[in-house]
């Protein structure tokens, strides 16, 4: 079954006080995602005018705004004759959100970066159109939020709102209606009307109020659901656990696609390696295996009427090296990576040496015990290139009494540390063997004292 599956890379665009989106849902056609009015579907990324240019970028990278704006000139009727004289159309069927952008430019309406420089210049161009006023609701919580809608819909205001994105920035929807605790919307990235559904997160707070030719329909009637999809399956899992400087590796990770069309037929492809899908598009440039800690690998697909994203997180583990306990006053070490009751416990400033990294489980191999701990707990020692000089533990530059008070703590908790934990690092047991025989031991403390004219 032929789809017109194209890549698409996700954009977020910013810019001053208007539309800002993160695009990251599926794309309708015009006749698909609704069995009502048409504009209510209207998507930013629809082909017939998502290249339209907004300032210094376009109507599918930024133009959720001026979409959502699209939709409540058609909603409250006031597309009128002299809206249509000065957008250049003939016909209320001609009216779209490319139409909309192509009048905002012919006015000068754009900033640089695709905002909407005055909401006062929608006036402008679509005279029935009046704006109100930039407010944040009184509270975000969900209930408050609807109280608060059902207020200002009573009082003849439409409303675009900012969500809240998974992907962070600014992105907004044009509220459509409240309907048994449901908030209804028409989103230009997603064609599910359930706000709280496609964004948990629920509004930032910042929303427009605007009125037009006719008010809003307060007897609300929710829209007929008919949702299109396409899905990424992921078939086989790539390696996802590296060793601190391993680089990444794909090549074991198969997927596939596949979907519900807008006949409502299901399809799905056969699956394929990752490196040679056409039709999903990722980037792994964030990904740096010289960088501890974990990287999300994003997958997108879209067709000519949805689209889909998934991720697959991997975890860099940190390097082998000394650590040292600093930030927290105890750290257990088990027997196993599977963790399990701890065999010992490592106290502020004990220093172990760690042979391997298995994500956040660091390996210790003395010649007492194995253990595993968890490296996150610990600070790795960052061992200087420049040599100390021979007596100087503390590094300060001088050889002192602090530096005898620092072996004497030494050699005071080495008989209660097992094989394997120290109180020292390498760089400082050195630094503390003053009298050069191998070893940090009472007769450097000896040598100590001689040194110091004590």
């Amino acid at each position: 079954m032929h789809r017109n599956i194209r890549m698409k890379l996700i954009s977020t665009a910013t810019a001053a006080v208007t539309a800002v989106c993160a695009l990251t849902a599926a794309v309708p056609p015009a006749n698909a995602g609704y069995l009502q009015d048409e504009y209510f579907s209207w998507s930013q990324m629809d082909e017939r005018w998502s290249a339209t240019p907004m300032g210094g970028t376009t109507i599918r990278s930024s133009g959720c705004l001026l979409t959502s704006l699209s939709i409540m000139i058609m909603d409250s009727g006031s597309l009128d004759e002299q809206a249509m004289k000065n957008l250049g159309i003939e016909k209320t069927e001609d009216f779209n959100p490319g139409v909309l952008a192509n009048g905002y430019t012919s006015i000068g309406g754009f900033s640089g970066g695709g905002a909407i420089n005055s909401w006062l210049d929608i006036q402008k161009l679509v005279p029935k159109v009046q704006f109100g006023a930039d407010k944040n609701f009184i509270s975000t919580e969900k209930d408050k939020v609807l109280a608060e809608i059902n207020s200002l819909m009573a009082q003849g205001w439409y409303l675009i709102a900012r969500v809240n994105t998974a992907y962070g920035g600014w992105h907004w929807v044009y509220i459509r209606g409240i309907k048994d605790g449901v908030l209804y919307m028409s989103d230009p990235a997603n064609p599910n009307p359930d706000l709280y559904e496609v964004y948990p997160g629920g509004l930032q707070g910042e929303y427009w109020m605007l009125k037009g030719a006719e008010p809003p329909d307060l007897d609300f009637v929710p829209p007929v659901e008919f949702q299109p999809c396409v899905n990424i399956n992921i078939e086989r899992m790539p390696k996802t656990l590296y060793a601190y400087g391993e680089e990444l590796d794909l090549s074991a990770c198969t997927v596939s696609l596949s979907g519900i069309d807008p006949t409502g037929t299901e399809w799905k492809e056969p699956a394929v390696p990752l490196e040679e899908a056409e039709n999903i598009s990722y980037s792994t440039y964030t990904f740096q295996p010289d960088d501890p800690g974990k990287y999300d690998i994003y997958l997108s697909a879209s067709t000519d009427y949805a689209y889909a994203e998934t991720k697959i997180t991997m975890t860099v583990s940190q390097p082998a090296g000394e650590y040292y306990l600093r930030d927290y006053a105890q750290a257990d070490v088990y027997e196993s990576e599977f963790r399990g009751e701890p065999i010992m416990t490592l106290d502020r400033n004990n220093v172990v040496d760690i042979v391997t990294c298995y994500g956040d489980l660091g390996l210790i191999n003395s010649k007492k015990f194995i253990g595993w701990v968890d490296v996150s707990q610990l600070t790795k020692v960052n061992s200087s290139t420049k040599k100390r000089k021979t007596g100087d533990i503390n590094n300060d530059g001088y050889i002192d009494k602090y530096d005898l008070s620092l072996l004497n703590r030494y050699l005071l908790e080495k008989g209660s540390l097992p094989d394997g934990v120290s109180s020292f690092t390498k760089d400082e047991l050195e630094a503390a063997d003053i009298n050069s025989d191998g070893k940090a031991d009472s007769s450097d403390a000896v040598a100590y004292l001689s040194a110091l004219g004590e």
